[in-house]
Protein backbone atom coordinates (compact mmCIF):
# COMPACT_ATOMS: atom_id res chain seq x y z
CA UNK A 1 0.00 0.00 0.00
CA UNK A 2 1.63 3.61 -0.90
CA UNK A 3 0.95 5.92 1.74
CA UNK A 4 0.61 9.52 0.60
CA UNK A 5 3.25 11.48 1.47
CA UNK A 6 3.57 15.08 3.11
CA UNK A 7 3.81 17.95 0.06
CA UNK A 8 7.50 18.67 1.91
CA UNK A 9 9.12 14.98 0.76
CA UNK A 10 12.79 15.79 -0.25
CA UNK A 11 12.55 14.56 -4.38
CA UNK A 12 16.23 13.67 -3.85
CA UNK A 13 15.57 11.26 -1.40
CA UNK A 14 12.37 9.27 -2.88
CA UNK A 15 13.57 7.09 -5.76
CA UNK A 16 16.04 5.21 -3.08
CA UNK A 17 12.99 5.08 -0.77
CA UNK A 18 10.82 3.78 -3.40
CA UNK A 19 13.11 1.02 -4.25
CA UNK A 20 13.65 0.51 -0.38
CA UNK A 21 9.99 0.00 -0.21
CA UNK A 22 9.33 -2.48 -2.99
CA UNK A 23 7.08 0.49 -4.67
CA UNK A 24 8.69 0.40 -7.92
CA UNK A 25 9.44 -2.78 -10.14
CA UNK A 26 12.63 -1.13 -10.97
CA UNK A 27 11.69 1.88 -13.01
CA UNK A 28 12.09 5.21 -10.95
CA UNK A 29 8.52 7.20 -9.92
CA UNK A 30 7.53 10.48 -9.01
CA UNK A 31 6.89 11.02 -5.24
CA UNK A 32 3.31 10.31 -4.34
CA UNK A 33 2.81 14.03 -2.78
CA UNK A 34 -0.47 14.83 -1.33
CA UNK A 35 -0.96 17.92 -3.87
CA UNK A 36 -0.28 15.92 -6.76
CA UNK A 37 -2.61 13.10 -5.69
CA UNK A 38 -5.73 15.47 -4.92
CA UNK A 39 -5.46 16.78 -8.05
CA UNK A 40 -5.22 12.92 -9.40
CA UNK A 41 -8.66 12.53 -7.64
CA UNK A 42 -10.51 15.63 -9.00
CA UNK A 43 -9.42 14.69 -12.40
CA UNK A 44 -11.03 11.15 -12.20
CA UNK A 45 -14.29 13.17 -10.85
CA UNK A 46 -15.20 10.60 -7.88
CA UNK A 47 -14.68 10.53 -4.18
CA UNK A 48 -11.11 9.56 -3.46
CA UNK A 49 -12.62 6.93 -0.71
CA UNK A 50 -14.68 5.12 -3.46
CA UNK A 51 -13.83 1.41 -3.95
CA UNK A 52 -12.96 0.69 -7.67
CA UNK A 53 -12.90 -3.41 -6.74
CA UNK A 54 -10.05 -5.49 -4.97
CA UNK A 55 -7.00 -5.94 -7.43
CA UNK A 56 -5.82 -9.40 -7.72
CA UNK A 57 -3.47 -11.57 -6.60
CA UNK A 58 -3.44 -9.73 -3.39
CA UNK A 59 -7.00 -8.72 -3.31
CA UNK A 60 -6.55 -5.51 -2.32
CA UNK A 61 -9.20 -2.70 -2.26
CA UNK A 62 -8.34 0.01 -4.54
CA UNK A 63 -9.63 3.30 -3.48
CA UNK A 64 -9.85 6.54 -6.35
CA UNK A 65 -7.14 7.99 -4.05
CA UNK A 66 -4.99 4.66 -3.65
CA UNK A 67 -4.99 4.36 -7.64
CA UNK A 68 -4.48 8.56 -7.54
CA UNK A 69 -1.07 7.36 -5.94
CA UNK A 70 0.22 4.74 -8.07
CA UNK A 71 -0.59 7.43 -11.07
CA UNK A 72 1.09 10.12 -9.24
CA UNK A 73 3.83 7.91 -9.50
CA UNK A 74 3.91 6.95 -13.17
CA UNK A 75 3.51 10.80 -13.60
CA UNK A 76 -0.22 10.80 -14.79
CA UNK A 77 -1.70 14.11 -15.00
CA UNK A 78 -5.90 14.48 -14.06
CA UNK A 79 -7.08 14.40 -17.20
CA UNK A 80 -5.70 10.98 -17.12
CA UNK A 81 -7.35 9.50 -14.85
CA UNK A 82 -10.60 8.60 -16.37
CA UNK A 83 -8.86 6.19 -18.61
CA UNK A 84 -6.71 4.72 -15.97
CA UNK A 85 -9.74 4.14 -13.35
CA UNK A 86 -12.03 3.17 -16.47
CA UNK A 87 -9.33 0.84 -17.45
CA UNK A 88 -8.52 -1.22 -14.20
CA UNK A 89 -12.69 -1.84 -13.94
CA UNK A 90 -12.92 -3.09 -17.05
CA UNK A 91 -9.95 -5.47 -15.81
CA UNK A 92 -11.91 -6.23 -12.70
CA UNK A 93 -15.22 -7.70 -14.69
CA UNK A 94 -15.19 -11.61 -14.22
CA UNK A 95 -15.01 -12.30 -17.71
CA UNK A 96 -11.54 -10.67 -17.38
CA UNK A 97 -10.06 -13.05 -15.64
CA UNK A 98 -7.19 -10.70 -13.89
CA UNK A 99 -6.07 -12.71 -11.52
CA UNK A 100 -5.23 -15.31 -13.64
CA UNK A 101 -3.75 -13.07 -16.49
CA UNK A 102 -1.08 -11.45 -13.81
CA UNK A 103 -0.11 -14.92 -12.52
CA UNK A 104 0.09 -16.79 -15.58
CA UNK A 105 2.96 -18.53 -16.89
CA UNK A 106 2.17 -17.00 -20.13
CA UNK A 107 3.49 -13.75 -21.82
CA UNK A 108 0.42 -11.87 -21.91
CA UNK A 109 -0.33 -8.58 -20.07
CA UNK A 110 -3.42 -6.06 -20.31
CA UNK A 111 -3.03 -3.41 -23.17
CA UNK A 112 -5.11 -0.33 -22.79
CA UNK A 113 -6.24 0.44 -26.20
CA UNK A 114 -7.73 3.68 -26.06
CA UNK A 115 -10.40 5.00 -28.72
CA UNK A 116 -12.41 8.34 -29.63
CA UNK A 117 -12.14 11.76 -29.31
CA UNK A 118 -10.08 11.40 -25.87
CA UNK A 119 -7.04 10.47 -28.05
CA UNK A 120 -6.84 13.65 -29.38
CA UNK A 121 -7.65 15.33 -26.28
CA UNK A 122 -4.60 13.71 -24.30
CA UNK A 123 -2.25 14.15 -27.22
CA UNK A 124 -1.28 10.15 -27.26
CA UNK A 125 0.53 9.47 -30.04
CA UNK A 126 -0.54 7.47 -32.85
CA UNK A 127 2.55 7.61 -35.35
CA UNK A 128 5.87 6.49 -35.26
CA UNK A 129 7.00 3.89 -32.57
CA UNK A 130 3.43 3.94 -31.14
CA UNK A 131 4.30 0.28 -29.42
CA UNK A 132 6.56 2.34 -27.05
CA UNK A 133 4.25 4.87 -26.46
CA UNK A 134 5.60 7.69 -29.24
CA UNK A 135 7.38 10.21 -27.10
CA UNK A 136 4.04 11.03 -25.59
CA UNK A 137 3.54 11.75 -22.15
CA UNK A 138 0.06 10.20 -21.99
CA UNK A 139 0.61 6.74 -23.59
CA UNK A 140 3.23 6.20 -21.01
CA UNK A 141 1.94 7.24 -18.58
CA UNK A 142 -1.40 5.39 -18.90
CA UNK A 143 0.12 2.18 -18.60
CA UNK A 144 2.65 2.76 -16.07
CA UNK A 145 -0.12 3.70 -13.87
CA UNK A 146 -2.19 0.33 -14.55
CA UNK A 147 1.14 -1.50 -13.79
CA UNK A 148 1.75 0.25 -10.78
CA UNK A 149 -1.25 -0.24 -9.05
CA UNK A 150 -1.63 -3.92 -10.15
CA UNK A 151 2.10 -4.28 -8.89
CA UNK A 152 1.22 -2.17 -5.86
CA UNK A 153 -2.03 -3.15 -4.80
CA UNK A 154 -2.44 -6.32 -6.15
CA UNK A 155 1.11 -7.40 -4.97
CA UNK A 156 1.73 -8.94 -8.51
CA UNK A 157 5.74 -9.79 -7.75
CA UNK A 158 7.47 -12.17 -9.51
CA UNK A 159 7.46 -15.87 -8.07
CA UNK A 160 4.80 -13.82 -5.35
CA UNK A 161 3.09 -15.08 -6.70
CA UNK A 162 3.31 -14.32 -10.50
CA UNK A 163 4.81 -17.41 -12.25
CA UNK A 164 5.54 -15.79 -15.77
CA UNK A 165 8.35 -17.77 -17.52
CA UNK A 166 9.70 -15.46 -20.11
CA UNK A 167 8.28 -11.86 -19.19
CA UNK A 168 6.71 -9.34 -21.61
CA UNK A 169 7.93 -5.95 -22.01
CA UNK A 170 4.34 -4.40 -21.78
CA UNK A 171 4.72 -5.19 -18.14
CA UNK A 172 5.71 -1.93 -17.50
CA UNK A 173 3.63 0.14 -19.61
CA UNK A 174 1.19 -1.12 -22.46
CA UNK A 175 -0.82 1.60 -23.77
CA UNK A 176 -2.23 1.94 -27.43
CA UNK A 177 -4.12 4.38 -28.69
CA UNK A 178 -6.53 4.14 -31.78
CA UNK A 179 -5.69 6.49 -34.67
CA UNK A 180 -9.28 8.61 -34.59
CA UNK A 181 -9.23 10.12 -37.66
CA UNK A 182 -6.52 8.95 -40.35
CA UNK A 183 -8.38 5.28 -40.67
CA UNK A 184 -11.20 4.24 -43.18
CA UNK A 185 -12.81 2.18 -41.00
CA UNK A 186 -15.56 3.14 -37.96
CA UNK A 187 -13.75 3.71 -34.83
CA UNK A 188 -13.11 0.44 -32.77
CA UNK A 189 -15.49 1.09 -29.86
CA UNK A 190 -18.45 1.69 -32.77
CA UNK A 191 -18.22 -1.87 -33.73
CA UNK A 192 -18.56 -2.58 -29.99
CA UNK A 193 -21.90 -1.08 -29.21
CA UNK A 194 -20.72 2.58 -28.34
CA UNK A 195 -21.29 5.79 -30.44
CA UNK A 196 -18.55 7.33 -32.95
CA UNK A 197 -18.50 10.29 -30.93
CA UNK A 198 -17.67 8.40 -27.61
CA UNK A 199 -14.16 7.53 -25.93
CA UNK A 200 -13.64 4.38 -24.59
CA UNK A 201 -10.78 2.37 -23.52
CA UNK A 202 -10.42 -1.48 -24.37
CA UNK A 203 -8.69 -3.72 -22.37
CA UNK A 204 -7.42 -7.13 -23.59
CA UNK A 205 -4.41 -9.17 -22.11
CA UNK A 206 -2.38 -10.02 -25.39
CA UNK A 207 1.77 -10.80 -25.94
CA UNK A 208 3.85 -8.38 -27.24
CA UNK A 209 3.30 -7.27 -30.94
CA UNK A 210 4.66 -9.61 -34.00
CA UNK A 211 5.37 -7.66 -37.07
CA UNK A 212 3.89 -8.43 -40.24
CA UNK A 213 6.68 -7.24 -43.03
CA UNK A 214 4.99 -7.61 -46.53
CA UNK A 215 8.22 -9.24 -47.97
CA UNK A 216 7.58 -11.11 -50.65
CA UNK A 217 4.21 -10.31 -52.05
CA UNK A 218 2.87 -8.12 -54.80
CA UNK A 219 2.76 -3.95 -54.41
CA UNK A 220 -0.58 -2.14 -55.64
CA UNK A 221 1.38 -0.90 -58.58
CA UNK A 222 0.73 -5.00 -59.55
CA UNK A 223 -3.03 -4.56 -59.32
CA UNK A 224 -4.85 -5.39 -56.18
CA UNK A 225 -3.21 -6.99 -53.57
CA UNK A 226 -5.67 -6.77 -50.39
CA UNK A 227 -5.81 -10.84 -50.29
CA UNK A 228 -2.47 -11.67 -50.61
CA UNK A 229 -1.71 -9.02 -47.71
CA UNK A 230 -4.14 -10.15 -45.48
CA UNK A 231 -2.86 -13.97 -46.34
CA UNK A 232 0.43 -12.95 -44.81
CA UNK A 233 -0.96 -11.69 -41.90
CA UNK A 234 -2.69 -14.95 -41.00
CA UNK A 235 0.35 -16.79 -41.76
CA UNK A 236 1.50 -14.50 -38.47
CA UNK A 237 -1.52 -15.13 -36.80
CA UNK A 238 -1.57 -19.31 -36.97
CA UNK A 239 1.99 -19.83 -35.55
CA UNK A 240 2.13 -23.17 -34.12
CA UNK A 241 3.66 -22.19 -31.00
CA UNK A 242 0.85 -19.52 -29.83
CA UNK A 243 -2.26 -20.12 -27.22
CA UNK A 244 -4.61 -19.41 -30.08
CA UNK A 245 -3.48 -21.91 -32.36
CA UNK A 246 -4.51 -24.95 -29.86
CA UNK A 247 -7.26 -22.96 -27.81
CA UNK A 248 -8.38 -19.87 -29.91
CA UNK A 249 -9.45 -17.24 -28.05
CA UNK A 250 -9.40 -13.49 -29.19
CA UNK A 251 -6.87 -12.05 -30.89
CA UNK A 252 -5.46 -8.52 -32.04
CA UNK A 253 -4.38 -7.01 -35.74
CA UNK A 254 -3.01 -3.77 -36.00
CA UNK A 255 -2.68 -2.16 -39.70
CA UNK A 256 -1.21 0.82 -40.11
CA UNK A 257 -3.08 3.57 -41.68
CA UNK A 258 -1.59 3.05 -45.53
CA UNK A 259 -2.37 -0.41 -45.39
CA UNK A 260 -5.63 -0.25 -43.98
CA UNK A 261 -6.82 2.15 -46.81
CA UNK A 262 -5.61 -0.20 -49.33
CA UNK A 263 -7.58 -2.82 -47.80
CA UNK A 264 -10.60 -0.29 -47.87
CA UNK A 265 -9.98 0.61 -51.40
CA UNK A 266 -10.79 -2.80 -52.36
CA UNK A 267 -13.62 -2.96 -50.65
CA UNK A 268 -12.46 -4.56 -47.51
CA UNK A 269 -14.69 -3.50 -44.83
CA UNK A 270 -13.45 -4.14 -41.28
CA UNK A 271 -15.95 -7.08 -40.92
CA UNK A 272 -14.74 -8.23 -44.40
CA UNK A 273 -10.91 -8.54 -43.07
CA UNK A 274 -12.27 -10.38 -39.82
CA UNK A 275 -13.55 -13.00 -41.83
CA UNK A 276 -10.97 -13.56 -44.24
CA UNK A 277 -8.54 -13.75 -41.65
CA UNK A 278 -10.37 -16.25 -39.53
CA UNK A 279 -11.04 -18.51 -42.71
CA UNK A 280 -7.25 -18.44 -43.84
CA UNK A 281 -5.60 -18.09 -40.05
CA UNK A 282 -6.08 -22.15 -39.65
CA UNK A 283 -3.13 -25.02 -38.95
CA UNK A 284 -4.13 -28.66 -39.66
CA UNK A 285 -4.76 -30.80 -36.58
CA UNK A 286 -2.13 -32.93 -38.22
CA UNK A 287 0.09 -30.27 -37.27
CA UNK A 288 -1.32 -28.39 -34.68
CA UNK A 289 -0.69 -31.95 -32.45
CA UNK A 290 1.94 -34.69 -33.31
CA UNK A 291 3.16 -37.51 -31.48
CA UNK A 292 6.51 -38.44 -31.05
CA UNK A 293 6.94 -40.51 -33.43
CA UNK A 294 5.99 -37.33 -35.51
CA UNK A 295 2.22 -38.88 -36.52
CA UNK A 296 -0.60 -36.84 -35.84
CA UNK A 297 -2.58 -37.00 -32.82
CA UNK A 298 -5.73 -37.83 -33.25
CA UNK A 299 -6.61 -40.02 -31.02
CA UNK A 300 -9.10 -39.37 -27.86
CA UNK A 301 -6.56 -39.21 -26.14
CA UNK A 302 -5.15 -36.19 -27.42
CA UNK A 303 -8.82 -34.38 -27.56
CA UNK A 304 -8.62 -30.63 -26.56
CA UNK A 305 -12.19 -30.11 -24.99
CA UNK A 306 -11.84 -26.39 -25.47
CA UNK A 307 -12.59 -26.82 -29.10
CA UNK A 308 -15.89 -26.65 -29.99
CA UNK A 309 -17.90 -29.45 -31.35
CA UNK A 310 -17.74 -28.41 -35.23
CA UNK A 311 -14.05 -28.78 -34.94
CA UNK A 312 -13.65 -32.89 -36.10
CA UNK A 313 -10.47 -33.95 -34.25
CA UNK A 314 -10.21 -37.15 -35.87
CA UNK A 315 -9.24 -35.77 -39.08
CA UNK A 316 -6.00 -34.72 -39.37
CA UNK A 317 -7.01 -32.52 -41.98
CA UNK A 318 -9.21 -30.42 -40.67
CA UNK A 319 -8.10 -26.70 -40.58
CA UNK A 320 -8.61 -25.24 -36.89
CA UNK A 321 -9.04 -21.16 -36.93
CA UNK A 322 -6.85 -19.23 -34.54
CA UNK A 323 -10.80 -18.03 -32.76
CA UNK A 324 -13.76 -19.29 -32.40
CA UNK A 325 -15.67 -16.68 -34.48
CA UNK A 326 -14.42 -13.46 -37.13
CA UNK A 327 -15.45 -11.32 -34.41
CA UNK A 328 -12.99 -12.08 -32.26
CA UNK A 329 -10.40 -11.06 -34.23
CA UNK A 330 -9.87 -7.29 -32.69
CA UNK A 331 -9.02 -5.07 -36.06
CA UNK A 332 -7.64 -1.51 -35.18
CA UNK A 333 -5.61 1.20 -36.98
CA UNK A 334 -2.59 2.99 -35.63
CA UNK A 335 1.31 3.40 -36.56
CA UNK A 336 3.16 5.32 -38.74
CA UNK A 337 1.25 6.05 -42.35
CA UNK A 338 4.50 5.34 -43.97
CA UNK A 339 4.74 2.03 -45.62
CA UNK A 340 1.87 -0.54 -45.46
CA UNK A 341 2.83 -3.19 -42.60
CA UNK A 342 0.75 -4.93 -39.50
CA UNK A 343 1.40 -6.42 -36.18
CA UNK A 344 -0.20 -9.50 -34.54
CA UNK A 345 -0.67 -10.01 -30.56
CA UNK A 346 -1.71 -13.70 -29.87
CA UNK A 347 -3.73 -13.94 -26.52
CA UNK A 348 -3.93 -16.09 -23.84
CA UNK A 349 -6.48 -18.27 -25.45
CA UNK A 350 -9.41 -19.24 -24.25
CA UNK A 351 -8.43 -18.87 -20.68
CA UNK A 352 -9.30 -15.25 -20.24
CA UNK A 353 -8.04 -11.76 -20.95
CA UNK A 354 -11.00 -11.19 -23.04
CA UNK A 355 -11.85 -7.92 -24.56
CA UNK A 356 -13.79 -5.75 -22.32
CA UNK A 357 -14.54 -1.87 -23.20
CA UNK A 358 -15.86 0.77 -21.54
CA UNK A 359 -16.80 3.95 -22.76
CA UNK A 360 -15.24 7.31 -21.15
CA UNK A 361 -18.40 8.73 -20.88
CA UNK A 362 -19.74 9.63 -17.10
CA UNK A 363 -23.54 9.46 -17.88
CA UNK A 364 -21.97 5.68 -19.40
CA UNK A 365 -20.27 5.07 -16.03
CA UNK A 366 -22.20 2.03 -15.66
CA UNK A 367 -21.87 0.70 -19.43
CA UNK A 368 -19.91 -2.07 -21.17
CA UNK A 369 -19.25 -3.96 -24.21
Amino acid sequence: MIEVLPANIDPNEWPELSYRLRLTDGLPTFPPERSVVDALVEGAGLPGDRVIGEIPPRRQEATVEAIAANAAMAGCRPEHMPVVLRALEAMLDPRFNLAGVVTTTHPCWPLALVSGPIVRQLEMATGESVWNGGGARANLAIGRAIRLAIWNLGGAYPREPVQEIMGHPGRMAFCLPEEPDNTPWPRFHEDRGLDRDESAVTVFACESPQIANLWGVATPDDGPVGERWLELVADQMRARGNSNTHTMGEMLVVFSPSMARQLAGEGFTRGRVQEFLWQNARRRIGDIRVEADGRPAVSAAARYDWWPDWVDQEDPETRVPVTASPDAIHVVVSGADSIPCASVCPSWGHLGGFAITRSLAPERASDDA
